[in-house]
């Protein structure tokens, strides 16, 4: 009898780790397809509609670490919100809250590593562009892009 329920109890976890596997699959989905969305859209508009990072958090409440999650949600778009304080027209407030949304999907530290090589992109591409080009570019270049690079590779260079 005992053996029969600790063979129950085994196959119960076990769908419930097949389970849980399954909605991590669709959150890491569901945040690809978002970062992807909000990337063409600044690249057209140079915004970022509020229901991206709205959806992006609610997503990151499925198995989240709270701690982590509120700090990243509060630093990691920090500097992009001094820098918009500092300087005008220089970071979209689209940016900033859909860093504050990565920061929460993927926490504090991972957020950081995001922002800094999503940054690193973007510098790397504005360079490139001046160089090949050999001209400045005159209007500002949607970062979306270059920041959803940097998230979707910061878990994989920090895990």
């Amino acid at each position: 009898e005992l053996q029969r329920k600790f063979k129950q109890a085994k196959m119960m976890s076990m769908k419930w780790i097949d389970a849980m596997q399954y909605i991590h699959f669709v959150q890491l989905v569901s945040f690809i397809m978002l970062l992807t969305y909000a990337a063409m859209i600044d690249l057209r508009t140079r915004t970022i509609p509020d229901h991206i990072p709205m959806i992006i958090i609610l997503i990151g409440l499925i198995d989240m670490e709270p701690v982590s999650a509120v700090l990243g949600l509060i630093l990691v778009p920090l500097p992009y919100f001094i820098m918009a304080l500092l300087k005008e027209n220089s970071i979209g407030g689209g940016d900033i809250k859909l860093m504050g949304a990565c920061g929460f999907y993927l926490g504090l530290q991972v957020g950081y590593v995001a922002s800094i090589l999503g940054l690193l992109f973007a510098i790397i591409i504005y360079l490139a562009y001046s160089v090949i080009g050999s001209k400045k570019m005159t209007k500002s270049i949607p970062l979306a892009p270059y920041l959803g690079a940097g998230c979707l590779i910061a878990p994989f260079i920090v895990s």
